[in-house]
C-alpha cells in the first residue's frame, strides 16, 4: 500500500518576505515602485563640501621713501625702497589717504589724477599730504606732475601752514598758469608772510604780462591785504592802486581791500574817493562792510559826522542794512552832539528791516539813549532784549542812571548786573552820589 503524502492546507499563508539591505536602506520588497524610489530619494546622504584652501600669507607692510621725521630739505633717504604705501611715524599710526593708497596697492589698482585730488582735497594736515605727494612722487617720477594736480598739491600745502613745502612745490613747476601765482601770494598773505607776499607779486607781473581775470583779482586783494599790514601805501601800495584802475576792478573785494588799504593808513579823503568810484562802478554793488568799515574808521579817529554822511550815502545807494552797519551807526549817534535826533531815525530804520530785537542793535540802543540822557527810552530799550542782556548794555544802563542822578536806580541795577553774574569794574554809583 502505498503511503500518502500530507494533505495540503486549503489556505496557505505566504512567507513574509525577506528584507534585503542595499546601500544601508530597508526596502520592503512589498513596497511599491513608486513608495521605493521615493523613500530613496529621500534618505540619500548628502556629499560633504570639500574645505576651503588656506588664505594667502599677509603681505608685508611697504614703506615710504619720506618719513614724517624728514629732514627739512625734502630729501629721500635712499636706504628705503619706494613703494606705493603710506608714510606712517614712529608709532606706527598712519593716515587716511595712506591706508586708501596702501589698500590700492594690495589690489594691483594703479590711483590716477581724480584720486589724488581727492585725496589731496580730504587731507587734514601736513603730514597727509606728504604722503600723497611721495607716492605721486614715486609713481609718476618720469612724467612729471600734471598742473592741475600741481596746483592741488600746493593748495594743500598752503592750507595745512606747510610753507616751505609749498614754495617748493611752486619752484619745481616748469610751466605756471593763474592759479599757481595767486595760489602762492595768497598763501603767503594769509600766512603773514607779507614781504615775501609782496616780492612774489612783483616777479608775477614781471613774468605773466598777459594774466587777468579773477585770479589777478584774488593776487591782487592778498597783497593789499598784505600791504596794509605792513604800511606800504607810499610806493608799492600806490603802484598797486595804479594796477586796479588799469585793470578796471574798483570794485566787490579789489576796491574793499583798496579802501581797507587808505583806512589803515588814516588817508580819509583817499579812502572816501575809492568809495565813490566803488558806488560810480555798475559792475556790482559796493558792499555793505566796506561802507561799515569806513564808518568805523571815522568814529575811531572822531569824525563822527563824516560817519553820518557816508551812511546817509549807503542808505541812498539802496544797500541792505543789518545789524553790523546799525549797530556802528548807533554807537556814533551815542557820541555826536550835533545829530541826537538822527538816532531816532535809525531806530525806525531798524524796526523797519526787522532787526530791532538783535543783540547788537538793542545794546547800541541802550547806550545811545542812556549817552543823550533819555532814561525812559534806554529802559524800554532794556526791557526789550531778548535774550539775556549782556555786559554793554548793563554798562550803558547803569551809567545812564548815574548820570542822571538816579542812583538807586543805578544801585539796583548794579545788585541785579552781580546776581546775574557780570561784574563791571570802574563803576562806583556810591562815590559818584557822594560827589553830587
Amino acid at each position: 500500500m502505498a503511503r500518502c503524502s500530507p494533505a495540503k492546507p486549503l489556505c496557505t499563508t505566504a512567507a513574509a518576505p525577506r528584507p534585503s539591505r542595499r546601500r544601508g536602506l530597508l526596502i520592503s520588497a512589498s513596497a511599491s515602485p513608486a513608495t521605493t524610489s521615493t523613500r530613496t530619494h529621500r534618505l540619500l546622504a548628502l556629499p560633504k563640501p570639500p574645505k576651503p584652501p588656506p588664505p594667502p600669507p599677509l603681505l608685508p607692510r611697504p614703506r615710504l621713501p619720506i618719513s614724517n621725521d624728514a629732514p627739512t630739505n625734502g630729501k629721500p633717504d635712499d636706504r628705503r625702497e619706494p613703494s606705493t604705501g603710506a608714510a606712517s611715524s614712529g608709532s606706527g599710526s598712519s593716515s587716511g589717504a595712506g591706508d586708501v593708497l596702501r589698500l590700492m596697492g594690495l589690489l594691483r589698482v594703479a590711483p590716477d589724477e581724480d584720486v589724488y585730488v581727492s585725496l589731496l582735497r580730504d587731507s587734514v594736515d601736513a603730514a597727509e599730504v606728504a604722503t600723497v605727494h611721495a607716492h605721486v612722487a614715486a609713481t609718476r617720477a618720469a612724467s612729471g606732475l600734471p598742473l592741475p594736480l600741481a596746483n592741488r598739491l600746493l593748495l594743500a600745502y598752503a592750507t595745512c601752514g606747510d610753507m616751505a613745502a609749498a614754495r617748493k612745490v611752486f619752484d619745481e613747476i616748469p610751466v605756471k598758469d593763474g592759479i599757481t601765482w595767486a595760489t602762492m601770494v595768497s598763501a603767503y598773505s594769509d600766512g603773514c608772510f607779507h614781504d615775501e607776499a609782496i616780492r612774489l607779486f612783483t616777479r608775477m607781473c614781471q613774468e605773466e604780462q598777459g594774466l587777468a581775470g579773477d585770479l589777478l583779482g584774488h593776487a591782487i586783494v592778498a597783497v593789499l591785504r598784505s600791504c596794509a599790514r605792513l604800511g606800504r601805501l607810499r610806493g608799492f601800495g600806490q603802484q598797486v592802486h595804479a594796477l586796479v584802475i588799469k585793470t578796471k576792478r574798483v570794485c566787490g573785494d579789489t576796491g574793499s581791500s583798496l579802501l581797507q588799504l587808505y583806512i589803515a593808513s588814516n588817508q580819509h579823503d583817499s579812502a572816501r574817493q575809492v568809495l565813490q568810484a566803488m558806488r560810480c562802478c555798475s559792475q556790482e554793488p559796493v558792499p555793505e562792510a566796506a561802507w561799515t568799515s569806513f564808518m568805523t574808521a571815522c568814529h575811531r579817529d572822531g569824525l563822527l559826522d563824516e560817519a553820518i554822511y557816508v551812511f546817509r550815502d549807503m542808505v541812498s545807494s539802496g544797500v541792505p542794512r543789518s545789524s553790523f552797519s546799525l549797530s556802528t551807526i548807533l554807537a556814533v549817534c551815542a557820541e555826536s552832539e550835533n545829530c541826537r535826533c538822527y538816532g531816532q531815525q535809525v531806530h525806525g530804520d531798524a524796526i523797519k528791516h526787522g532787526v530791532e530785537t538783535d543783540q547788537f542793535v538793542m545794546s547800541g540802543l541802550v547806550h545811545m539813549y542812556a549817552k543823550q540822557g533819555r532814561l525812559a527810552d534806554a529802559t524800554r530799550a532794556f526791557e526789550a532784549v531778548g535774550g539775556k542782556p549782556d555786559a554793554v548794555c548793563w554798562n550803558a544802563m547803569a551809567m545812564g542812571y548815574a548820570r542822571g542822578g538816579r542812583y538807586r536806580e543805578a544801585t539796583r541795577m548794579m545788585y541785579q548786573m552781580k546776581a546775574a553774574g557780570l561784574d563791571l569794574p570802574g563803576l562806583n554809583v556810591v562815590g559818584m552820589a557822594c560827589s553830587s
